[in-house]
This record gives C-alpha cells, structure tokens and sequence, in this order.
C-alpha cells in the first residue's frame, strides 16, 4: 500500500484500517445519534451505508478473499453460531423485561430492520473485521500456534472496537460498557474457533430480532433506546 508516496507494509496497512474502522465506528454514533439524535430508522440508513463502503473498500484495497473466509471451517462455526445464538437469545428473554412494541407492518419491518439487518452490519463491524484484520496480521497459516495467535489478536481487536463503538451512544457513556464488552465477547466465540465470522453473524442477528420483539425498548440490546410509537 502507499500512503503519502511512503510504501507501507501490509502489517502496517492492516493496522491502519483497524484505527479507521475503530474511529469510524465511534464518530457514527457519536455524530449521528448522540449529537444530532437522529430518529433511529434514519440512523440506522446512515450507519449501513456508512460501514457497508467502509468494508466494501477494506475487502476490495487489502485483497480479502470473501469466499475463502466465508467456506472456512464452515460447519464448526453454524454449529458454534447456534449455540451461541441460543445462549444470547435466553439470556435476553430472562433479563430484560416485556415492553411496548410496534404492531402490524412496521413492527415486520422493524424485525427485518432493526433486528435482521442492524444485527448482520453489528456483526460485521465488531467481530468479522477486526477478525480480518487479525487474519491478515497473523497470516493464513493453519497451524494450532498461528489459530492461537489468530483469536488472541481477533478477540483483542474485537474488544476495542467494541468499546469505541458503544463510547459513541450517550447511554454507555452513561452507563458504561461492560454489558456489550461482554456479550460481544461471547457472541465472537463463533468467530474465534473457526476464524470464520458467519457463525457470529448467525448469532447477532438472531439477538437483534429476539430483542426488538421482545424488549424493543430495551436500554442494552438495540441502542439508540427507542420508544414504541
């Protein structure tokens, strides 16, 4: 990559990307929502967009071979993702409570919105780049010491940008940012034994729809709060 008229090396260029993404990843937040506090549908079209080019220019300039990643170790991770996905999906039925929800079309698109597709770009975001990320420092090998290396550094990445993206929304701010550290982490785990972010996706995007029918006013799972309308 040249940067400047500098020739920087890949590792260097990986790293890049990585504090990119992580500013990129608080000022959507911060700007959007914190600061213009946009209604959450409209944020959420500025949020896809915005990380969808960021990615799509990140796989496109650093040479990602999405098709490998996706078929990589492929059955370890659905499994894994179910599992996970199982777990996150209890966890939000036991602790948050019942709240007032859309009905009738908006609430389908809510679901598919707000759950379905918030959850996937959630997903892409914290755990499949910062795991790519990882992969391209780390290298291809398939060696058990390189996998180490690998989760170790994908689960490092995965917890800051994590934070920084959580530091944008003023509830975490407020209320701190254990609560998706920590979800987050587990809901990486897919990721982490396979080095293939599909599983995580799986798990992600199941919580996001569980949550927005269930708790859709919930302060945790689906920030920016929102209110049934």
């Amino acid at each position: 990559m040249t940067l400047g008229g500098l020739i920087v090396d890949a590792r260097t260029t990986q790293f890049i990307w990585f504090v990119a993404g992580a500013a990129l990843g608080f000022l959507i937040p911060y700007v959007f929502s914190s600061r213009l506090k946009l209604q959450h549908d409209l944020y959420y079209s500025i949020y896809f967009a915005l990380v969808g080019v960021f990615l799509a220019a990140y796989v496109q300039i650093t040479g990602v071979n999405v098709r490998e990643t996706l078929l990589r170790s492929l059955p370890l991770t659905l499994v894994a993702g179910v599992i996970i996905g199982a777990l996150v999906v209890m966890n939000v039925l036991r602790t948050e409570p019942v709240t007032p929800r859309p009905t009738g079309a908006y609430l389908g698109f809510e679901l598919l919105w707000r759950g379905l597709l918030y959850g996937t770009v959630d997903a892409l975001l914290l755990t499949a780049f910062p795991a790519l990320v990882a992969f391209g420092l780390i290298g291809g090998d398939d060696s058990v010491v390189k996998h180490v290396g690998f989760a170790v550094v994908a689960l490092a990445l995965t917890i800051v940008i994590t934070g920084t993206y959580h530091w944008g929304y003023s509830q975490y701010r407020r209320d701190g940012l254990r609560g998706p550290e920590v979800g987050n982490v587990i809901l990486t785990l897919p990721t982490l034994v396979s080095a293939n972010p599909v599983g995580t996706i799986v798990a992600h995007a199941t919580m996001h729809v569980v949550a927005n029918f269930h708790s859709y006013e919930t302060p945790m799972y689906l920030p920016p709060t929102s209110r049934a309308e």
